[in-house]
C-alpha cells in the first residue's frame, strides 16, 4: 500500500515558479492545471479588458490574471482572472505569492479538458474562502455562470447583459465577454 505525501501551503508557496507555474495545492495535493487554448487566452483578455477599462473609470478594484491565492483548508488556487477591490487590497503584497485572501470575484474560462465536478469544487473553494461571486465563462455554449453565496447561480446567455452589485454601473454584454476570434 502506498502513501502519499500531502504538501503544505508554505511548501508550495516556498518551490520555484517554474515548478508550480501549470499546478495548484488541493487539500495538499498537487493538481495539474489544463492548458490554455488560443480561444481560452482570447476570452480572459476580453474579460481583462471590458473590467479593466471599468477599473480606469471608477477606481474601486484591480483585474489581473494568474494570480496564486491562498484559500481555506489548505488550498491554493489559481484563477484565471481575478478581481479585487481597493478596501481589500490592504490584505496583499504585490510582490509576493500566493496572495493571503480569495479574490472578490474569482473568473474562470472553460477549457475543453475541465470535467465538471473539478470546476464545482474551484466554485466550492472561492465561496467558502470569501469570495463574493464566480463567473464561470462557457465560450463554446455562450453562457456564463455567475455563482454567489449561500447558494445562488444565474446563468446568463451570450445574448443577456452583466450587471453586478458590486462593480455599480458595470454591464457588458454576454457575447461580447464570450468573444475568442
Amino acid at each position: 500500500m502506498s502513501t502519499n505525501t500531502l504538501m503544505t501551503v508554505e511548501e508550495f508557496a516556498h518551490m520555484n515558479s517554474y515548478e508550480t507555474e501549470d499546478y495548484e495545492l488541493v487539500e495538499g495535493e498537487i493538481v495539474p492545471l489544463p492548458s490554455a487554448t488560443p480561444i481560452h487566452a482570447a476570452v480572459c483578455q476580453n474579460v481583462a479588458l471590458l473590467v479593466g477599462l471599468y477599473f480606469r473609470q471608477n477606481r474601486i478594484g484591480i483585474v489581473s490574471g494568474e494570480v496564486y491565492c491562498r484559500l481555506a483548508d489548505g488550498n491554493i488556487r489559481r484563477p484565471d482572472l481575478f478581481i479585487l477591490l481597493v478596501k481589500n487590497l490592504q490584505q496583499i503584497d504585490a510582490k509576493r505569492t500566493p496572495i493571503p485572501c480569495a479574490p472578490d470575484i474569482a473568473v474562470q474560462v472553460l477549457s475543453p479538458s475541465e470535467i465538471a465536478i473539478g470546476v464545482h469544487r474551484k466554485v466550492r473553494d472561492y465561496l467558502a474562502a470569501g469570495s463574493k461571486e464566480v463567473w464561470i465563462l462557457d465560450q463554446e455554449n455562450g453562457e456564463l455562470f455567475v455563482h454567489t453565496p449561500p447558494a445562488g447561480t444565474r446563468v446568463l446567455l451570450d445574448d443577456a447583459v452583466l450587471e453586478l452589485p458590486l462593480l455599480p454601473g458595470f454591464n457588458a454584454p454576454v457575447r461580447e465577454l464570450l468573444t475568442g476570434f
